[in-house]
């Protein structure tokens, strides 16, 4: 799969600064995040590297966990939230001082960057926006992220994909989020049938220091028959705010 030309020459101008004009025009749910005017912003996949000592630490809880009746295990899973760090529950640490060590073991969490990318929205009219993606991969081409296929109306407030419609809510996250304090936006899509369930997100968050932007991508799908997975990929890109207005790049523009 090739890149058109107009993204393709999106990625070869300098960076300018967004038009504030155009920008207020298009929904907030995107626009504090994303440029939405036809440029594109310059980020980073990221995933996080746990520290050795966390490792340990995790394996002998799940360890216990494993040992618990399955009433126990299914309210400890009830209050669990993926990608933050586990409550202090007295089960799994029956020395509190071993789960202050767990805790901070998790500080020590580092972001590995697994790739540079680019992106942003257009205005495809009606207040329809399409995603502008690309990333280089090994062999020096560029081919768009999985998001480049999903469009976003503003005028409900969704996400569309191959698979059906994102519907919103907002998203908030604390300090015990691998990724930081945040705040922001999530469409979510749940879909079941007999073959298969399936599960589609992108969210769209702003660290509450101000200082990044993220974008959350994941599908997955399973089937509803063995539960075996059939799909299941994501990613998180970082975005770094350096200024007021998000640095992009338009076609064109010198």
């Amino acid at each position: 799969m090739n890149l058109s030309h107009s993204i393709l020459a999106l990625l070869a101008v300098p960076a300018v600064i967004c038009s504030a004009g155009y920008a207020e025009a298009a929904p907030e749910a995107i626009t504090g995040y994303l440029p939405s005017n036809g440029g594109t912003i310059a980020g980073s996949v990221i995933r996080p590297a746990r520290d050795a000592s966390f490792v340990e630490l995790h394996r002998a809880a799940f360890q216990r966990f494993a040992q618990l009746p399955k009433e126990k295990q299914e309210a400890i899973n009830a209050k669990s939230t993926p990608d933050h760090l586990m409550e202090y529950d007295a089960d799994l640490w029956p020395d509190k001082a071993e789960y202050e060590s767990y805790a901070a073991a998790w500080k020590k969490t580092q972001m590995i960057r697994m790739a540079d990318v680019r992106v942003g929205l257009k205005h495809d009219g009606n207040n329809i926006y399409s995603v502008i993606s690309a990333t280089r991969m090994s062999n020096g081409n560029s081919l768009p992220l999985t998001i480049g296929s999903l469009r976003y109306d503003g005028n409900k407030n969704v996400w569309m994909s191959n698979n059906g419609t994102l519907t919103g809510s907002s998203f908030s996250a604390d300090e015990t989020f691998d990724y930081g304090a945040q705040t922001g936006n999530e469409w979510k899509l749940e879909k079941r049938d007999s073959l298969s369930q399936l599960s589609e997100m992108i969210r769209l968050t702003k660290r509450t220091d101000g200082k990044a932007v993220f974008l959350f991508y994941s599908l997955t799908e399973r089937s509803s028959i063995s539960g075996t997975v059939i799909a299941n990929h994501g990613y998180t890109i970082i975005f770094p705010i350096t200024s007021a207005s998000a640095q992009t790049t338009r076609p064109g523009q010198k």
